[in-house]
């Protein structure tokens, strides 16, 4: 009887701290990468430290929030603001990613997402477009307070960036909050 008792405690034991480990939580972090971008005409390729995101490229920040250990809602968010010479020019992208993560109690987990972006360009005209597109990644946690993603992504954007292709691979730092 105390064996059953002592065995019961210690399995209820460890499946409370195997639970505490995938307990979803929050990531804020950026990334450093290159994104290759081909469209009628042409083609280009942005290296970025932070990576960039979107027809203009410019540094973004994310915010991952755990919705349960396996599905992440990703919002993402960029802003640049140039001036000099009396002129100036604003770029705002605004991005989210629905993800899943295969082994979320691993340490690393490989994971897929279906991605959203909207871009503007504001300068003596203006330009606008949104992208969809898809992600393939791993993400190891380093510790407890640090997250490190390698990313691959394709985005097909429309509006006035209509045809062009973003390929897009990453290398994500966050702290886990």
């Amino acid at each position: 009887m105390r064996i059953t008792a002592a065995l019961l405690v210690l399995t209820g034991f460890a499946a409370a701290t195997s639970a505490a480990q995938v307990k979803p939580s929050a990531e804020i972090g950026t990334s450093l990468g290159v994104t290759f971008y081909s469209g009628s005409g042409g083609s280009a390729t942005v290296i970025g430290v932070p990576a960039g995101l979107g027809p203009a490229a410019q540094p973004s920040i994310y915010a991952t929030f755990f919705a349960t250990p396996s599905v992440m809602i990703e919002p993402q968010l960029s802003f640049a603001h140039v001036s000099g010479s009396g002129s100036s020019t604003t770029m705002v992208d605004l991005g989210a990613q629905l993800g899943y993560l295969v082994t979320p109690g691993e340490r690393g987990s490989p994971y897929v997402a279906a991605n959203v972006a909207w871009q503007s360009i504001s300068d003596f005209s203006s330009f606008h477009g949104v992208g969809f597109g898809g992600t393939l990644g791993y993400r190891l946690r380093a510790g407890r307070g640090l997250a490190v993603r390698l990313e691959a992504r394709y985005r097909h954007w429309m509006g006035d960036f209509d045809g062009l292709n973003e390929i897009g691979f990453g290398i994500g730092l966050g702290g886990i909050i």
